[in-house]
């Protein structure tokens, strides 16, 4: 597809005059005249009807306007973009992640390194896993943080195992279940439970568990974000399965969480394409560790429920 001749046609639609559009491009109105006739042959559809001394958009031609003024702006937008990138600095990253995540990891990593004085611009994109797989093999983002194993890799890219994370039961603080140490997969079993909807991590993870010991969940409420889980466990509407790395301490007001009984980990890891990695890149990781770290320190129970690898 002709760029220059679909500029010419987003002139002739703004101006409604082609000289003026053929003169705003540098052609000649017999050139401009060639173009959008290239244009229509291309496209098998008339976009101007000529019966009148000044162009009239047809039918298809208004249809195929409405459809392509977005694409049109961003092709216009495409000079100051990359002037942006090159104006901006090295201290710039983008990571992208699950909404969780993002919350328990990315943020207090950003807010920690920005208090130690580090001259850090993030972006932070919230994907799903195919999208975050994908794009970071792409060179989409700099930095992908997700939870192993990797399920989408179609272009291969770099995994980093970062941390181990034991799998909790969140419940609220005044909950029977909250005096014990932990929480069997039969006394889970007997609970109603909150969770994400069939074919989401989460809800893998339950049933997971707890068919392998022959059991079989008692789902009451289904969402499709974790942290609507976090929010309906807190307000009595069940348990939920979670762990101490998407649920930052400052969530926790009026919820306690015990590890599930039996070795129950995740493993998260940071994912990057293959190839040369942004300057700050090794520095978030180090922050995203420190972070941990003072939480393990800082938090009751933590040190048992977390570890950097």
């Amino acid at each position: 597809m002709n760029l220059r001749g679909l500029r010419l046609f987003r002139g002739v639609v703004a101006t409604g005059s082609l000289a003026e559009a053929a003169d705003r491009l540098n052609l000649s109105p017999s050139a401009a005249s060639r173009l959008l006739a290239q244009l229509e042959g291309q496209l098998q559809i008339a976009l101007f009807s000529r019966d009148r001394r000044n162009l009239q958009l047809t039918e298809e031609g208004a249809l195929f306007y409405q459809q392509i003024s977005n694409t049109l702006d961003g092709l216009e937008e495409i000079p100051l973009i990359a002037r942006d990138l090159r104006s901006r600095s090295r201290s710039w990253l983008s990571v992208v992640t699950a909404a969780p995540m993002a919350n328990g990891l990315v943020v207090p990593t950003i807010a920690r390194l920005r208090r130690e004085g580090v001259e850090l611009e993030c972006t932070v994109h919230v994907e799903n896993r195919f999208e975050i797989e994908s794009k970071v093999a792409a060179r989409g983002y700099n930095i992908g943080l997700i939870s192993l194993p990797v399920e989408n890799e179609i272009i291969p890219i770099d995994i980093m195992p970062l941390l181990r994370s034991r799998l909790c039961v969140l419940m609220p603080e005044a909950h029977a279940l909250a005096a014990g140490e932990s929480v069997s997969l039969g006394q889970l079993a007997e609970e109603p439970l909150v969770t994400l909807a069939t074919g989401q991590r989460w809800r893998y993870r339950l049933e997971e568990v707890m068919g392998e010991a022959g059991l079989r969940p008692r789902i009451a409420f289904e969402t499709g974000s974790t942290l609507v889980t976090v929010e309906m466990v807190r307000q009595g509407l069940g348990l939920t399965l979670i762990d101490p790395v998407v649920l930052p301490a400052s969530a926790m007001a009026g919820l306690v969480m015990r590890p599930l009984e039996g070795e129950h980990w995740i493993t998260y890891a940071s994912v990057h394409a293959k190839g040369p990695r942004a300057d700050l890149s090794e520095l978030f990781l180090d922050g995203l560790a420190a972070h941990v770290e003072t939480r393990r320190q800082d938090e009751p129970g933590m040190a048992g429920l977390v570890y950097l690898i």
